[in-house]
């Protein structure tokens, strides 16, 4: 009887310890029921339980109001004196402990935030780090060295956090890799691929890339962006790959330049190399069914006026329709002529090793018939109308032989259009004169003979 009096607000027994043993059990059940219930809320909204931190300093809270409220309604006590008078403490002990009290409500904040988990790899400032533990004063971490760092909340809170581990998918980190300049990007590029085929731990469902970043004074650098899923692995792919480029490299003959100025002496060329060269350029156009009706020298004029370019896999290199005077002999690799059939482009042949293209231009100036595009890293010679001026101007008679093969070549263009197209063009027909007058007339005309 004397238990529900006291709870029920009514005078105390005699002992007010006695008191004291119906309440505090019964403030503890009060308190503990408010933290389940701010526990259920929590986990709701935050998927989470709530953190250790959190919890405390809702249950210190919680106790405090109701210690607060025993002594007021069953002991009597006046609050308001020692109110006042807490006040003034407190400000006296929160100027003494900014420092601690600037951590502890930090703390709160972050939990209350959430930003990351324990486990976590974050970057805290200039430090990075898993996050092994959060209490009411400071996170712990775990370094990269295996050692402890501890920093106060409170710097925590004042600094951007950078959370390795949020998302949960694929993380993608940048290797430099700097290649001499005598290496081909698209060739440079394959090697790199072949290497990364190769590196474990890489996130199978985002394939790395490559890209060139900056040519530097003595190297281009390329910029290779890999993917993984633990952060925690990234180094070890980043040594796989930096050990696994080295060998690619070596074996390709692919040099890493040192970041250095190299001052160097340059001989000139060896005669004999300069004659192989020259040589096999002489061969090379004699091999041209356009010039068969030249002279040795005249061969020699033109091999000698040949200008090497160098052109990547999927560049064009002329285009069906645009201007141009040039003439093209394919040197190495391949490339394809293209032609637009029915508003779709429509691919008409292959040229490789010791063919060539864009004749028509250079001898009677009209537009490109054909697109040709480079199917892989092709090198090319280049002569113009100008080269070839002075060897029309010194014997006219070639242009009747070069009249009568570009007849030819486009009487057989029309017919590979016919059978693409399921049509015939009887105008382009090898047998018909006057195409090949008119190409002659043309010729004479373009070079003023």
């Amino acid at each position: 009887v004397s238990g529900l009096t006291v709870f029920a607000g009514g005078p105390l027994p005699a002992s007010p310890w006695l008191a004291l043993l119906f309440l505090l059990p019964l403030l503890t059940l009060v308190v503990r029921g408010n933290v389940i219930a701010f526990q259920w809320l929590f986990h709701r909204r935050h998927g989470a339980s709530p953190p250790s931190l959190l919890d405390s300093v809702i249950s210190v809270a919680f106790y405090g109001v109701g210690l607060g409220a025993v002594a007021h309604y069953w002991f009597k006590l006046e609050l308001t004196p020692f109110l006042a008078t807490s006040a003034v403490v407190g400000a006296v002990v929160g100027l003494a402990l900014q420092d601690t009290l600037g951590n502890l409500f930090a703390g709160i904040a972050l939990h209350t935030e959430t930003p990351f988990r324990v486990g976590d790899w974050v970057r805290v400032a200039d430090r990075d780090g898993r996050i092994e533990q959060v209490s009411w004063r400071a996170m712990r971490l775990r370094t990269w060295d295996g050692d402890t760092l501890t920093i106060p909340n409170g710097e925590v809170a004042r600094h951007a956090m950078l959370n390795y581990s949020v998302p949960a998918g694929a993380h993608s980190r940048v290797v430099l890799v700097g290649i001499n300049y005598q290496t081909p990007p698209n060739r440079a590029i394959a090697i790199i691929r072949g290497a990364l085929a190769q590196v474990p731990g890489m996130s199978p469902g985002s394939p790395p890339g490559v890209r060139i970043l900056a040519y530097l004074e003595s190297a281009i650098q390329y910029e290779i962006r890999y993917f993984f899923a633990a952060y925690e692995d990234h180094r070890a792919i980043e040594g796989e790959t930096y050990r696994l480029i080295w060998y690619h490299f070596r074996r390709a003959g692919i040099e890493i330049p040192f970041p250095v100025r190299n001052v160097f002496m340059h001989p000139p060329p060896p005669a004999t190399g300069a004659e192989d060269l020259g040589q096999r350029l002489l061969r090379a156009v004699r091999a041209i069914d356009l010039f068969r009706s030249l002279t040795d020298d005249e061969l020699r004029t033109v091999a000698s006026r040949l200008r090497p370019l160098h052109y990547a896999a999927g560049e064009k290199i002329i285009e069906e329709g645009s201007a141009g005077d040039s003439f093209f002999l394919v040197d190495r690799g391949e490339v394809r002529v293209l032609r637009r059939l029915g508003g779709t482009p429509r691919e008409m042949a292959r040229l490789g090793e010791g063919e060539c293209f864009g004749e028509m231009a250079m001898l009677t100036g009209e537009q490109r018939t054909a697109t040709v595009i480079a199917s892989t890293d092709v090198d090319v010679f280049m002569i113009d109308k100008a080269s070839f001026q002075d060897i029309l101007a010194g014997n006219p008679d070639v242009a009747v032989d070069i009249s009568a093969l570009l007849a030819k070549r486009r009487a057989a263009l029309s017919h590979a259009e016919a059978d693409l197209t399921s049509r015939i063009n009887r105008g382009a027909s090898a047998e018909d004169a006057d195409l090949r007058q008119r190409i002659l007339d043309r010729i004479r005309s373009y070079f003023g003979l």
